[in-house]
C-alpha cells in the first residue's frame, strides 16, 4: 500500500518543508524586531518624548490658495492676492 516516493517527489517535499521553515524563521525575526522596537520606545527618556511633541507647530490655512502656513510667522505663497 505504501511505497517509497520517487526522487523528484522527495526533492519537492524537502523544498516545501525548507520554505515553510524559513518562512517561520522570518516571521519570528520580524516579531522579535517589532518587540525590541516597542521595548526601546518604552525605555526612551520622557524628556525626549516631550521634545518630539514640542517641535509641533500650529498652522493656518490660506484663504486664497489653501496652503497651510505656520501661524507664528506666516509667509507669502508667491501669489499676488495672498493675505500673508
Amino acid at each position: 500500500m505504501f511505497s517509497i516516493p520517487s526522487f523528484p517527489k522527495l526533492i519537492v517535499l524537502i523544498g516545501v518543508i525548507t520554505a515553510i521553515w524559513y518562512g517561520f524563521r522570518l516571521v519570528g525575526a520580524l516579531d522579535r524586531a517589532r518587540r525590541q522596537a516597542e521595548r526601546m520606545a518604552r525605555q526612551a527618556p520622557p524628556n525626549q518624548r516631550r521634545a518630539d511633541v514640542a517641535n509641533v507647530e500650529d498652522t493656518v490655512k490660506c484663504r486664497v490658495c489653501g496652503a497651510y502656513v505656520p501661524s507664528r510667522q506666516p509667509s507669502r505663497c508667491n501669489r499676488s492676492d495672498c493675505p500673508f
